[in-house]
């Protein structure tokens, strides 16, 4: 716990705002055609290793009660 707020709660931000951003640069690449397509994997895998340990941190609170 970070500030008394559950690990899981500071994963979902994150993992939101780097949705975002890959949403952002996916938007730059087709609509604008800036070539950021190296960009928008990395964040693409960024936010998918986010999403997956915000999910395991999640089922632990919700289901198990383990606050981490």
């Amino acid at each position: 716990m970070i500030f008394g707020i559950p690990l899981a709660i500071f994963f979902g931000i994150i993992t939101i705002l780097l949705l975002f951003t890959t949403l952002s640069l996916g938007i730059a690449m087709h609509v604008f055609k800036k070539n950021v397509f190296r960009y928008h994997m990395t964040f693409a895998f960024l936010t998918g290793t986010f999403a997956l340990v915000h999910l395991v941190l999640a089922v632990l609170l919700w289901f198990f009660g383990i606050v981490i």
